[in-house]
């Protein structure tokens, strides 16, 4: 079996994720969904563009700067799932496996920038 690009391993856990986040951004109530529902959906989508910014880079340089950006921006969407928690707009299960699926594209992440600074 061929073993699979760990660039689109990322790429399809961030849509994974894209996907899970939106069914729970659809439980929010009214009133959070033009401001912390907002910010949520802006930084997975800036996150997403930005992976594939990196996976279509060349430079190595360049790579690494989208990477820490995306870097940047689970930490920031860690903190907005972390207040949806504590809000209560979400569920403690629910908290658990968004904020899984955020580590999980972290360690991805943190494993291309090492590769990135090794070459």
């Amino acid at each position: 079996m061929p073993k699979k690009d760990s660039k689109l391993i990322t790429y399809e856990k961030m849509n994974n994720l894209i996907y899970y986040s939106k069914n729970l951004l659809n439980k929010y109530p009214k009133s959070e969904r033009f401001d912390l529902c907002n910010d949520i959906k802006n930084t997975l989508y800036s996150t997403l563009r930005n992976i594939i910014f990196a996976w279509k880079e060349y430079k190595n340089i360049d790579k690494l700067k989208y990477l820490r950006t995306i870097d940047t921006d689970l930490v920031f969407l860690k903190s907005l799932v972390l207040i949806s928690y504590k809000s209560k707009y979400i569920s403690q299960k629910n908290y658990m496996v968004w904020n899984e699926h955020i580590s999980e594209i972290g360690k991805l992440i943190g494993g291309w920038i090492k590769l990135c600074q090794k070459e």
